[in-house]
């Protein structure tokens, strides 16, 4: 940060996404010219798109900044995890140069940020596995009957009104059934597929393997409306990640709310389902839809 804010005009940043993901939060600060840039200090975030990520252009000139350059952190999975940008209070200061220096310190930063979060999910997974049964070893989210567990516990706070939750459920096909793949090229997709589930859904939520090629995921407090977002997130991500790959995967999803059912375990057998017919990803060898 400190290399970065002596060749480059202005004031470097570096912001956390926050969890409603229309914010960022400010960890790092360096350089001079824009005091209104502290740490702790939150910042609007656009998104034209889940491939890309910008700070408010209109607020940032309201706290005195002409000019920006944007540069997305990004996990392996594919999921957008930080900014690092400089401002400046000078308009058209910034060249190719330090726009090029600049994205070579967020692919640094990138590989760091997710460096120290492995190490927190591996002390998190190793919790887990001392914790015996109710853990799938080959992903270390909750088996089926933990994920059950937390699926009644959730279904009760939701059916009493406390909190609003969805469950989201989501089968992978790889290959199709023309070119099904051998096992264990059929377990590395499967282990992709997981690892990028669990990067996208928040800390507060809860995931699980429910069956061979089956995850399902508890949104808490969320309402069913919004529950499509967190499923394009997913799917732009794992775009990312798949684009190019084969064999293809195949992704289906259905979305529950808790408190429309009458059982958790009713939840499980996708009995309500979302979209009516399947629809086709744009990025090439993935495709999402409702289970047939």
């Amino acid at each position: 940060m400190n290399a970065l804010a002596d060749a480059i005009p202005g004031v470097i940043l570096l912001g956390r996404i926050e969890p409603n993901e229309q914010t960022c939060r400010v960890i790092d600060v360096c350089g001079t010219g824009l005091e209104s840039f502290q740490r702790g200090a939150v910042l609007p975030i656009i998104t034209p798109t889940l491939e890309d990520v910008d700070l408010d252009s209109e607020f940032l000139r309201t706290q005195g900044a002409q000019a920006r350059l944007v540069m997305p952190l990004l996990s392996s999975e594919g999921i957008i995890v930080g900014v690092l940008c400089a401002l400046d209070a000078s308009a058209d200061v910034y060249l190719y140069e330090h726009a090029a220096l600049l994205g070579v310190a967020a692919l640094l930063l990138s590989h760091e940020w997710e460096s120290v979060q492995r190490r927190a999910e591996l002390r998190r997974l190793r919790a887990r596995l001392s914790e015996g049964p109710g853990t799938d070893s080959e992903t270390g989210f909750a088996d089926r009957d933990g994920f059950l567990e937390l699926l009644e516990r959730e279904w009760r706070l939701a059916t009493r009104g406390t909190v609003e939750s969805v469950l989201v459920t989501c089968s992978v096909n790889v290959g199709g059934e023309q070119n099904a793949p051998d096992e264990a090229v059929r377990n590395v997709a499967v282990k992709t597929v997981a690892e990028i589930l669990g990067a996208s859904a928040r800390v507060t939520d809860h995931v699980g393997r429910v069956g061979q090629s089956t995850f399902a995921v508890i949104l808490v407090g969320c309402r069913i409306d919004e529950a499509p977002a967190f499923v394009e997130r997913f799917q732009s991500a794992l775009g990312r990640v798949t684009d190019g790959r084969h064999p293809p995967l195949e992704i289906s999803h259905n979305l529950q709310s808790l408190a429309a059912v009458s059982a958790p375990e009713d939840a499980l057998k996708g009995d309500e389902r979302v979209g009516g017919t399947p629809t086709t990803h744009k990025a090439p060898h993935l495709a999402q839809g409702t289970p047939g």
